[in-house]
């Protein structure tokens, strides 16, 4: 099939995203002048071919790009224009590292975005879009591992005791993922009976049964009227990070807020996690609750930090 670049669907023949813990596949991960396929392009590629959760083999080289690789990239991955002087161009290299792959199930950290520029740049040479499915490892730890501040490939490193030297060279976070997407997988295996029971309860998390607010009710009536909480009216936004949704209902009502149900004038705080609160893509009911703040209307967006505390307070 011939891929359209008209096409409504931005990479229409990308494979599927999938979720469990494959025993064989190919950890990628590569490294690029900047962060758009469209503008930047690559300048290594590594992967690691995995069979029955051991190693076999490795492809890793660096790529000669069009334009000066930038101080920063340097600076970040330790990559030099001088080293990739002499290193094949991308379409020279690109045909090899496809051939690495074949058609194994890809993992990798962030995987879509290393994923981006290899079928961009696979479409705009050869006309011929990769169509491996994929499994974002990043996913798995966010459904694991709760407790850190993010996580982040060196986060998860570091909480599994795994080192990070050399990160942010190809085969060396190839490398680093492989150790942290095992210690998932024996992780998973402690606490779930199987790799569908694992599934199973992504998807539930993922997509929990939605709570409503008439079904919640305060668990007392002595309220402390001088409470920060107290007669507020309360919005919560997103996935908390480190307590449920029915948690943090409950805990306000229990200081004497009122939940509401959307961001309007009678709003006094909307709550959100940490990562949403820093997020640049924000959804129509922050962007609201944004306009109303810088209006000077009374509501306030606040982080679950914050809302703990305030939580915490006599």
């Amino acid at each position: 099939m011939t891929y359209n670049r008209n096409s409504s669907q931005k990479r229409p023949y990308m494979g599927k995203s999938i979720i469990g813990f494959p025993k064989d596949y190919v950890m990628i991960d590569i490294e690029t002048t900047g962060l758009k396929p469209n503008n930047d392009e690559i300048i290594e590629l590594s992967a690691i071919r995995i069979r029955d959760h051991q190693i076999t083999q490795t492809f890793s080289t660096l790529v000669q790009p069009n334009q000066p690789i930038s101080a920063f990239i340097t600076n970040l991955t330790g990559i030099t224009n001088d080293m990739v002087m002499t290193a094949p161009k991308i379409i020279q290299a690109l045909p090899e590292f496809l051939g690495f792959l074949e058609e194994d199930i890809i993992l990798g950290y962030n995987v879509k975005f290393d994923l981006s520029f290899i079928y961009d740049t696979a479409v705009s040479l050869y006309n011929a879009p990769i169509r491996n499915d994929y499994l974002d490892v990043l996913t798995i730890a966010r459904k694991l591992v709760t407790g850190t501040p993010n996580h982040k490939l060196g986060t998860m490193a570091k909480f599994y005791g795994i080192s990070y030297q050399g990160a942010h060279r190809g085969l060396n976070d190839c490398f680093i993922t492989v150790a942290v997407y095992n210690q998932l997988f024996h992780q998973a295996k402690k606490v779930y009976q199987s790799e569908q029971d694992f599934k199973n309860a992504f998807y539930r998390r993922s997509y929990p049964k939605k709570i409503k607010v008439e079904d919640l009710k305060a668990e007392t009536s002595n309220f402390n009227p001088m409470h920060p909480l107290f007669n507020k009216t309360i919005i919560f936004f997103g996935d908390l990070e480190n307590m449920s949704r029915e948690e943090a209902m409950q805990s306000a009502l229990n200081k004497g807020a009122i939940l509401g149900k959307s961001v309007t004038l009678k709003t006094d705080y909307l709550i959100v996690a940490q990562s949403d609160l820093n997020q640049q893509k924000k959804t129509s009911k922050f962007k609201k609750a944004e306009e109303y703040a810088n209006r000077g209307e009374k509501i306030k967006i606040i982080s679950e930090k914050i809302f703990k505390q305030l939580l915490e307070m006599s």
